[in-house]
């Protein structure tokens, strides 16, 4: 699936993109979509709006991340199949990596990347900690339940010594309320944090640290 790279600046106009790895490379988002247009007319009216709509899950289960389509031009329509490219963009930092379902298990997961429902094994590390996805089903010791804003002006260093409590607050007394689970919160590295990209997310685990299958319900689900 393509990747795609972008200036470091916040949009004011069409953006500068070029194509790159996904799996490879460092993608700031990734095409997840086309869209495909019965005319010029239909994809320049309508075609955001489709992309939005085959999209917006993948980029809402993300912490950081929202949808931008591309149409082709009038002159490059036919040339472009009538497609609209429908992206999936970090609104800050790089994406990092493939997203949603182009994901295979066993990717190291970099906190851009960690949707709503992943499951993933903790593997620490000198300085840092792997993320390998897997099925839900299979040992694993975490599970992404959210993400929560940092305060305003909560510099980096602050950010992860109260990842955790920022993720407690908000997801404890409904996913971990008695002492078999905890809430812990998983922040971007020091350059995503300067860029913006003050999400922690927020994942729950066994409290003892260790793995188990099969994945936990959301609160009040039956």
């Amino acid at each position: 699936m393509t990747g795609l790279v972008r200036k470091r600046a916040a949009f004011k106009s069409l953006p500068n993109l070029g194509v790159v790895d996904c799996a490879d490379d460092w993608p700031d988002g990734q095409v997840v979509a086309v869209d495909t247009a019965t005319d010029y007319a239909d994809a320049r009216d309508r075609g955001a709006r489709r992309c939005a709509g085959q999209s917006q899950a993948t980029a809402d289960a993300l912490p950081d991340a929202g949808v931008y389509a591309i149409a082709s031009t009038k002159e490059g329509f036919t040339a472009a199949r009538g497609g609209t490219a429908c992206l999936v963009l970090g609104r800050h930092a790089a994406i990092g990596g493939e997203v949603g379902r182009f994901r295979d298990t066993g990717t190291d997961l970099w906190v851009g990347q960690m949707s709503i429902g992943d499951c993933w094994i903790y593997k620490e590390e000198k300085d840092s900690y792997k993320a390998p996805l897997t099925d839900c089903a299979q040992p694993h010791t975490d599970q992404v339940i959210g993400a929560v804003s940092a305060p305003k002006n909560m510099d980096y260093k602050k950010g992860v010594d109260n990842g955790n409590k920022l993720c407690g607050n908000r997801f404890e007394s409904s996913w971990a309320p008695g002492p078999a689970r905890q809430v812990f919160g998983r922040v971007a590295d020091k350059e995503g944090w300067n860029d913006g990209f003050d999400k922690v997310v927020c994942t729950v685990r066994r409290a003892d640290g260790a793995e188990t299958s099969g994945k936990i319900s959301p609160p009040g689900a039956v």
